[in-house]
């Protein structure tokens, strides 16, 4: 009779190769996650090139009336944080070279003189951006514009600025090349229908057309000029 030998030893053996494999390929996997997390870690989630701007703003969901006015009631302030003011070019160069090693400054000329901002900010945000320049040394001084939201009206425009500012501001940072401008458009467009009687409806219509206008991107050299739109609108609203 004859009998079929098996080879134990062998059977023994391949079970023992996987098992080393399986074993290596996890150690491999623990091991690489951990070193991708601390790499991601020491980055410090930095932007070299284009930005995204999410969360744009929640006036949807605190301007649910339809007409004209909304339970929001508050002043909202902004701060135009200004250099100097000057007649001669050359004062405003060497004041824009300044302040350009702090963001990205833009020329407004009224009565003959020039005025050299570094930016225009939410209240809180311009007060710790003064204080910033001030322990560098650097003379500033603030204009500051106030928008009653009592109106839904003019919350909206109000947000929208804050918004547009929001782009702006990330302009002035090292890293930042552009930023896109498609979730503000989108956000802009879903905001709540106004009273066409309102008393600052043309402006409201007018800064949504400009954002609706925006190209998919803005790059860093044209905030300044973004920051002259925005400062016009705010001189609109606090001169009514």
């Amino acid at each position: 009779m004859k009998y079929t030998r098996y080879d134990l030893k062998r059977k023994n053996g391949n079970k023992v190769f996987i098992f080393i494999m399986l074993l290596i390929f996890v150690l491999a996997f623990v091991f690489g996650t951990v070193i991708f997390k601390v790499i991601m870690r020491n980055s410090g989630g930095v932007s070299t090139g284009n930005t995204d701007i999410s969360n744009i703003s929640e006036t949807k969901n605190s301007t649910k009336a339809t007409d004209g006015t909304t339970s929001n009631s508050k002043i909202i302030k902004f701060v135009a944080v200004q250099g100097g003011i000057y007649k001669n070019k050359e004062n405003v160069e060497a004041e824009r070279s300044i302040l350009n090693q702090y963001g990205t400054p833009f020329n407004i000329i009224e009565d003959n003189k020039t005025r050299v901002f570094l930016g225009i900010y939410v209240e809180s945000q311009g007060e710790q951006v003064m204080k910033s320049l001030i322990e560098q040394k650097i003379d500033n001084s603030k204009m500051l514009f106030t928008i009653n939201t009592s109106d839904l009206c003019d919350a909206e425009i109000a947000e929208i600025i804050n918004a547009n500012i929001q782009i702006l501001n990330k302009l002035g940072e090292k890293n930042v090349k552009a930023v896109q401008t498609d979730d503000l458009k989108k956000w802009c467009t879903s905001l709540n229908k106004v009273n066409s009687n309102s008393k600052n409806i043309s402006v409201l219509n007018e800064i949504k057309d400009h954002v609706n206008k925006m190209p998919k991107e803005i790059t860093k050299d044209k905030a300044a000029e973004n920051y002259e739109y925005i400062y016009v609108i705010l001189k609109k609203m606090n001169s009514k």
